[in-house]
């Protein structure tokens, strides 16, 4: 189904496009959008009115300048939609486009919210800033997509790490059911400090591979001991954090050989 969306031309702001990009990725919608005039007073042709229209009734209309609960015309969208309690890591970025749109906090230089601002043209009325308002959303369409593949992955990984079991009969080694690459936000020394490696086998390279868990997610401080160079496996990094084993059995005598 086709929503025309309106929202005001000339300088646009932050609020504005992202409200546009979560239109478009959480609806099934085809969004349409017309940047009209800041006083235009037939609005009775677009389905949603964002930024402009002098009301809010949070169904068509959702300028936030009528809202005086301390939203911006994407926390008023992002509300409409309904999915704040499901994508948090979204909500908390909404709540930074609405404190920087109603003036409780600045946005910083390079945050979100800066970059999507940086969008507009020189020409503010001319048809290259429609242009440029277009690309602006698909960049905040972007970020919030790879936010909500994020999540998904990162559920994904829970329930892949609830399906892995130990390898070689050792409690301190496990082995992936699947590979994941965010196993590691759930396997580190401060979530399961018992695991020293971490084991998967990777079928598409037709081998099997161990890391070393880190200390904490985003340090380069292992929770394990340094895996040594041996002439049987393939490859061993040389920070010692990462290995490569042909095959499970190499990857078993290897490990034995680490006394991990």
């Amino acid at each position: 189904m086709k929503k025309n969306i309106a929202t005001h031309n000339k300088i646009f702001h932050t609020d504005e496009v992202t409200a546009v990009a979560l239109l478009k990725l959480f609806t099934k919608d085809e969004i349409i959008v017309h940047r009209i005039d800041h006083d235009t007073q037939d609005l009775s042709s677009y389905d949603i009115v964002i930024d402009i229209g002098k009301k809010f009734d949070g169904i068509k209309y959702f300028d936030h300048h009528q809202y005086k609960g301390g939203k911006s015309s994407a926390g008023l969208i992002w509300q409409y939609l309904g999915y704040e309690d499901d994508y948090k890591k979204i909500s908390k970025l909404i709540k930074m486009v609405d404190d920087n749109d109603t003036g409780v906090k600045k946005a910083k230089p390079f945050e979100y919210t800066n970059m999507v601002k940086c969008y507009n043209s020189s020409k503010i009325l001319s048809p290259e800033q429609n242009e440029q308002f277009a690309k602006a959303v698909d960049f905040s369409y972007t970020v919030l997509k790879s936010m909500v593949e994020s999540q998904n992955l990162f559920i994904e990984a829970e329930n892949i790490i609830r399906d892995s079991h130990t390898f070689n009969n050792n409690e301190r080694i496990l082995k992936l059911s699947s590979f994941t690459p965010h196993w590691s936000s759930y396997i580190n020394a401060q979530k399961a400090p018992n695991i020293k490696a971490v084991v998967w086998e990777d079928k598409e390279e037709k081998n099997f591979k161990v890391r070393i868990p880190l200390k904490t997610l985003g340090s380069f401080e292992l929770n394990g001991k340094n895996l040594l160079q041996d002439d049987t496996m393939h490859f061993v990094h040389n920070s010692g954090h990462f290995a490569i084993a042909k095959d499970k059995e190499t990857m078993k005598e290897y490990l034995l050989k680490q006394n991990i």
